[in-house]
């Protein structure tokens, strides 16, 4: 996507940082790039990208299922799904130009409305792909902070989610679509001199950072104090990656019927 510069009075429509309107930025580009839980927003429809650098079918088979189940997890409806071989990483965009624009021709005669990429892709080749496919892309970290975030049930959790999620989004700020290039003069007002909307954004996402580091501190102290007083209990954890059947081996081992939600 372009970002074209224009002075701060010819652009309305994005919400500066400093008038209190951070919080819809940041939800505006999670609608474009993850899943939403507002049961009445539009579900997305994604087209999965798998990339593999084994010429091995077995093993590009259970790549490509990881994948989209996760994206399954997350609430978005699977319209199709591939898997490529990369022989050469391209440093700028992962994959190549007529790479990108043929998995996109793919993707809208699929009717997808964004292409889900498993690989972890740097702010830079994010928006480049974008660039080079006209539309929307999703790297596989951000669907998985979209699975946390869905199945965080306590503060604690929502917590930790959020700042992953800030943590991704921060060097992520000129991908959200919208332009964020304009200056604004500081005399008398927040904002400092030559300051873009990007800059004032980055900003409010460090100080909101701050805040949720806090309270993540608060959390660590009463955890260590629970801690301490459970020290002489014997203590068995399940750890496994997303989808493992961590729950599945509890009901079995406890006789429960617990919900992965929980």
């Amino acid at each position: 996507m372009k970002f074209n510069s224009k002075p701060i009075s010819e652009h309305g429509e994005v919400p500066l940082a400093d008038e209190g309107q951070w919080e819809k930025i940041v939800q505006e580009w999670s609608q474009k790039h993850l899943s939403s839980n507002n049961e009445n927003s539009e579900v997305n429809r994604c087209y999965i990208l798998s990339i593999s650098f084994v010429n091995d079918a077995l093993v590009q088979k259970a790549q490509l299922e990881e994948i989209a189940t996760l994206t399954g997890a997350q609430g978005s409806e699977i319209v199709g799904k591939e898997t490529h071989l990369l022989k050469k990483l391209n440093p700028r965009s992962l994959i190549g130009k007529g790479t990108a624009r043929e998995v996109a021709a793919r993707a809208r005669d699929c009717g997808a409305t964004m292409i889900v990429i498993d690989a972890d892709l740097s702010p830079s080749q994010l928006r480049n792909l974008e660039d080079m496919a006209g539309m929307s892309i999703c790297d596989r970290e951000a669907i998985i902070l979209n699975v946390f975030l869905k199945h965080a049930s306590t503060k604690q959790a929502r917590t930790q989610v959020e700042i992953a999620q800030l943590e991704y989004l921060r060097p992520r700020i000129r991908g959200i679509g919208i332009n964020m290039d304009q200056q604004a003069g500081g005399i008398g007002n927040s904002r400092g001199a030559g300051e873009t909307a990007s800059e004032l954004l980055a900003r409010k996402l460090d100080g909101r950072l701050v805040e949720l580091r806090k309270i993540q501190k608060k959390f660590e102290r009463v955890g260590q104090t629970g801690r301490s007083q459970r020290d002489t209990c014997k203590r068995i954890v399940l750890v496994g990656y997303t989808n493992a059947g961590k729950t599945s081996l509890m009901n079995a081992l406890t006789n429960e019927e617990l919900s992965a939600r929980q």
